[in-house]
């Protein structure tokens, strides 16, 4: 079983059809652990909102994968 998610880790949604993958950071996390709240950074139409996002649709984004002109 893999760690739960831990607020201020950079995520993503695991099946995304683009290219365009949307980063975004943990706030909270359910007790249980099955969802989080994530604040988005990119993510085409809603930069800037934070969603509800079941945990077991987002992983962790290591600092390697992010784009530097990003």
């Amino acid at each position: 079983m893999e760690d739960p998610f831990q607020r201020g880790e950079l995520v993503t949604l695991c099946e995304f059809p683009t290219a365009a993958e949307p980063l975004g950071r943990i706030v909270s996390v359910t007790p249980e652990g099955d969802q989080a709240e994530v604040a988005w950074h990119k993510y085409a139409g809603h930069e800037h909102q934070i969603t509800l996002e079941r945990t077991e649709m987002l992983r962790r984004v290591h600092e390697s994968e992010m784009d530097p002109e990003g």
